[in-house]
């Protein structure tokens, strides 16, 4: 038995699409409940719709969440509003990216954006318009797997936190975080105290998915990790109570 108590201080937890262990993924509903625990953040998947929406989803088909397969880049924003999501009872809209970024902001919590569509340069100079205009590019990250719209980013705001998605460790990719002034956000399988350290020391800020295990988190934050993304907001409650 060990007491951990978690602190803004050491490893900053991020809510995968929201909270959700609790609610729909990338729901209102989940984005709301993570907003009400103590996470550093909140992390969403965003997508362009055939008109030109972003719009928070993670699939390319919303067949798995909705029975409906319609693939987002190739529907129209009116209809993807349309198909609801179903969790239980109740039913759910496709949340706009725009609702996003007002949840994050009434609650304060950093907004973690995951880009996938792969998106053009003026889509997205768009996407920041939006964040932008909300006056939050303050407490903005953008993550992606999708380099070059990275390297957009990093061209068009040279300081912003940013972090390359990674599913393997890779020796190679530590010229290329540090040359972009990116962080890594990798599978937390792929990591140990050494990789850590070896990330640490070339100046690149460590953040991990999807870590939902009290034991897990805790060795990953002994061993000095920045961030964890995990489906269970409350994780720094189970933790405390070990």
């Amino acid at each position: 038995m060990w007491a951990f108590e978690w602190s803004e201080k050491m490893t900053k937890l991020i809510a995968h699409r929201g909270s959700s262990h609790e609610e729909k993924q990338n729901t209102n509903a989940a984005f709301r409940r993570a907003s009400e625990s103590d996470v550093y953040g909140v992390e969403t998947d965003v997508r362009i719709t055939k008109d030109g929406v972003f719009v928070a989803f993670h699939d390319k088909s919303m067949a798995r969440l909705s029975g409906r397969y319609r693939i987002i880049e190739e529907t129209d924003f009116e209809e993807v509003q349309k198909i609801k999501i179903f969790d239980r009872q109740r039913r759910h809209t496709v949340p706009t990216f725009l609702e996003y970024i007002q949840n994050c902001k009434l609650s304060e919590k950093t907004a973690v954006v995951e880009i996938k569509s792969d998106l053009t340069q003026e889509q997205t100079e768009k996407l920041i318009e939006i964040i932008v205009a909300e006056d939050y590019l303050s407490k903005t990250m953008f993550v992606s797997f999708n380099l070059r719209i990275l390297k957009i980013i990093r061209a068009l705001l040279p300081n912003q936190p940013i972090q390359l998605l990674s599913i393997k460790y890779k020796q190679e990719d530590m010229d290329v975080l540090q040359e972009n002034k990116f962080g890594i956000d990798i599978y937390h399988r792929q990591l140990t105290e050494e990789r850590i350290k070896e990330y640490h020391s070339h100046g690149i800020e460590v953040n991990c998915w999807t870590v939902n295990r009290p034991r897990r988190a805790k060795a990953l934050q002994q061993w000095g990790i920045d961030y964890i993304t995990t489906d269970k907001p409350n994780l720094s409650k189970i933790l405390s109570q070990q």
